[in-house]
């Protein structure tokens, strides 16, 4: 009975450092490269092969997107924009998301006329192309929080901290199978000249 416990407890502790390699690592990594892009470009919204993320602050867009939602933008050419579709621009230093109502196309520039799901009018402010962060892809459900605590610089640093200390401990613990498994060996070899 102890050995089942024992092995189940050992099982628990592995899965849970399999969760944080698998889970917490890229988003480390992804917050490496955004951090990065954010201080070589500090004008641009950083991004992954054309994809942003985005933190939704605000009910204007529900039910489509709740407050903490994490929602997933791809750049896209604004000529291949259509009614309905959903985008993120930015307007006076904030990112918005909302839905394409019409599209106004002028002499020299499209415009977009845009609102969010819940709200009962139009955005005040026509989007011209180049405020256009990009079209929704694919959102992630109430992960904002996390995320904001894993972009907390002493979170982060927490995090490292522990994930190192696992390593060190796994590889430990390797090592020591290893050791024990030579010192049978010998032994086995020993007790085998001896006879």
């Amino acid at each position: 009975m102890l050995k089942k416990v024992k092995t189940y407890s050992n099982f628990i502790k592995l899965l849970f450092i399999k969760l944080l390699y698998i889970i917490i690592i890229p988003i480390i990594i992804y917050d490496i490269v955004l951090i990065t892009q954010s201080i070589i470009k500090p004008n641009i919204t950083p991004s992954i092969f054309g994809i942003k993320t985005f933190t939704i602050i605000s009910s204007s867009m529900e039910p489509t997107f709740k407050i903490n939602d994490v929602i997933f933008t791809k750049q896209i050419d604004v000529n291949k924009l259509q009614e309905g579709d959903i985008i993120s621009f930015v307007q006076e230093k904030d990112i918005i998301t909302h839905r394409i109502e019409k599209i106004d196309k002028k002499q020299n520039e499209t415009v977009f006329i845009t609102k969010g799901d819940a709200n009962s009018t139009t955005d005040i402010n026509k989007v011209k192309s180049s405020q256009i962060e990009g079209k929704y892809i694919f959102k992630i459900s109430k992960i904002g929080k996390i995320l904001a605590i894993l972009r907390n610089k002493v979170v982060f640093i927490v995090i490292i901290i522990i994930l190192i200390i696992c390593y060190i401990i796994e590889k430990n613990k390797i090592l020591k199978k290893i050791e024990r498994k030579e010192k049978r060996e010998k032994y086995e070899a020993k007790k085998d000249r001896t006879r």
